[in-house]
Order: structure tokens, then C-alpha cells, then sequence
């Protein structure tokens, strides 16, 4: 049974202070969570590109046996990004053009909904992912992300998704907005009683926190020396977690903290290349020994 991820698939130029040259690659959430979560079983991608997109990419995903009959070409130009991270890894946008995306429609095959086990919905529209929902037919673990964008524009909409939700993914700056509330241990905690099972803060080099709500839990980030690339951290993170759950026939809060620990492990990996490129080298075995050393560095439960 497979891993569904909706979400972008995108044309990504990464500018970093410390590399004089413009890095063009693979991007797009979808990817880096399907990438991830295919480490541990079969990953599908639910998304949209434009007649641009280059062939090797879609071969890439063969390769790596990530699932793309959910991955639709239109007429037109693939999303694309550019951006431009500062010393503090906080990115500026350069250049953004959603092409097909803008009018991007998630149609789910039959195939791959019957063999969906574990649904993740990306940071896309509330509306697109209302739209998702109802076209699965019970998974055992449905997840979803946002963005501040979505939080704003249809707030209504993304609380109502998140009451039908096992796991919520939030980075920092948007817990703060849909709880209005600065102080994340709160935020945590109030998220993971408006009705999702557990509530995820993504906090970037400073780890994360976890909560449901009987439990909560705080995990470091792992230690690197470099950094290279950040953009997509959290949607390796989101699918590892999920890819890691997926292998296991229940929840329960000691696989969810086995869960964020492979998450993490993973998305210190992703950041050590630019685009995709660790992630797509990436082996279980490697996994495991980093995974080994970040437990015994923080003294891990789960």
C-alpha cells in the first residue's frame, strides 16, 4: 500500500550566498516528500506539469519508483521558482510563475486510490484539498501542510480540513498565525485539540515540537557543519515521517516519535545538496546510521 502525496512538482533556481552560481533544479513539494517517503515503500505523486517539463525528471521518478500516473502534463509552462536565501536561510523570492499550476484540478486515478494507505495533502488551496478528501476512500492515516498564503485567504476552510485530519504539518510562523498565539508551546497544544490526532511544528534548525492531546514532545534538529540548500526541509521531513508510518499497522505516540526522529534525519539530509540531489542518493542503510547517532545524541524515546 502506497504513500499518495498532492502537492507541486516545479522548476526551481536556488541562489545561496555562499555559491556564486545559480543552482537549477528539480523542486516542488510532491517531490521532495515523495523522494523521502519511497525510502521506506511505494510513494505516488498527485500533481501538475506544463510541456516544459524535462523528460530525465519524470525518468528520475521511475528510477526512484515513485508512482506519476497521477502526474498530469498540460499546455503551457511548469511552476517555477526562484529564490534567493540570506545568510540567516531566510529565502526571497526572485521570480514566481505557478503556470499549469494556477489551475491545477487533482483528479485521483481508481488505481491509486484503492492502493492509498497513507494520504498526505500538500500546501496547496484549502479548496484543492477539500477537493482530494472527498475523492479518498478511507486510508488509514490522512496528513496535511499549509502555507501563511492559504492560513490567510481561507482560514474557514483550512480549520474545517484540519478537524478531518490525523496529522497536521505546521512550520512555526504558520501556527502562530492560525492559533494567533506567539507562544509555540501553546499553539502546539491548542492545534492538537481543534481536531487533528497530532499536531507537528516544523521549527527549522531549531527542531521541532509534537503534540496530541494527552502528549507533547520537543525534538532538537540534527546538527550539520553546512548547509546548502533549506527549500525543502520540511516536505522531506513531512515524508519521511509519513513513509516511516506507513510500515507500521498502527499509530501510537512511541512510532510517532520514531516517526519525527526519521523525519528529521532525513530532512538534514535533504538541505546538504542543492535541490533534490541527497535525497534521490539517499539508502536506508545510511538512514539508519545517522538515525543511530542522532538517538544517541538526544537521548530518544520512541
Amino acid at each position: 500500500m502506497s504513500v499518495l502525496i498532492v502537492g507541486s512538482v516545479a522548476r526551481d533556481e536556488v541562489q545561496v550566498p555562499w555559491s556564486s552560481k545559480t543552482h537549477a533544479v528539480l523542486g516542488g513539494s510532491a517531490t521532495y516528500a515523495a523522494l523521502a517517503a519511497r525510502l521506506w515503500g511505494p510513494a505516488s505523486i498527485v500533481a501538475v506539469v506544463g510541456s516544459d517539463f524535462p523528460k530525465s525528471y519524470r525518468k528520475l521518478f521511475d528510477k526512484k519508483r515513485i508512482d506519476v500516473q497521477g502526474l498530469m502534463e498540460a499546455p503551457g509552462r511548469t511552476f517555477y521558482w526562484k529564490g534567493r536565501y540570506n545568510e540567516d536561510l531566510q529565502p526571497k523570492t526572485l521570480r514566481l510563475d505557478l503556470g499549469v499550476f494556477s489551475s491545477f484540478k487533482p483528479k485521483l486515478p481508481p488505481g491509486l486510490v484503492r492502493r492509498t494507505r497513507v494520504a498526505f495533502l500538500g500546501n496547496i488551496h484549502p479548496a484543492l484539498q477539500w477537493e482530494v478528501f472527498r475523492q479518498l476512500k478511507r486510508p488509514k492515516l490522512t496528513a496535511c501542510d499549509s502555507r501563511d498564503d492559504w492560513i490567510r485567504s481561507d482560514r474557514k476552510h483550512f480549520l474545517a480540513l484540519v478537524k478531518r485530519m490525523d496529522i497536521l504539518f505546521l512550520n512555526d510562523s504558520e501556527a502562530r498565525l492560525l492559533t494567533g498565539d506567539n507562544n509555540l508551546v501553546r499553539s502546539t497544544r491548542a492545534l492538537a485539540r481543534w481536531g487533528p490526532k497530532v499536531a507537528i511544528i516544523k521549527k527549522g534548525e531549531h527542531g521541532l515540537l509534537m503534540a496530541t492531546r494527552q502528549m507533547f514532545y520537543a525534538l532538537p534538529a540534527v546538527p550539520l557543519h553546512q548547509v546548502n540548500d533549506p527549500t525543502g526541509a520540511g516536505d522531506s521531513f513531512a515524508g519521511a515521517c509519513l513513509g516511516y508510518l506507513n510500515t507500521q499497522p498502527r499509530l501510537t505516540w512511541d512510532r510517532l516519535c520514531r516517526a519525527v526522529q526519521y523525519g528529521s534525519v532525513v530532512a538534514s539530509m535533504s538541505i546538504e545538496t542543492y535541490g533534490p540531489g541527497r535525497l534521490i542518493q539517499a539508502t536506508r542503510g545510511e538512514i539508519g546510521r545517522r538515525m543511530k547517532r542522532f538517538r544517541t545524541l538526544v537521548g530518544a524515546i520512541g
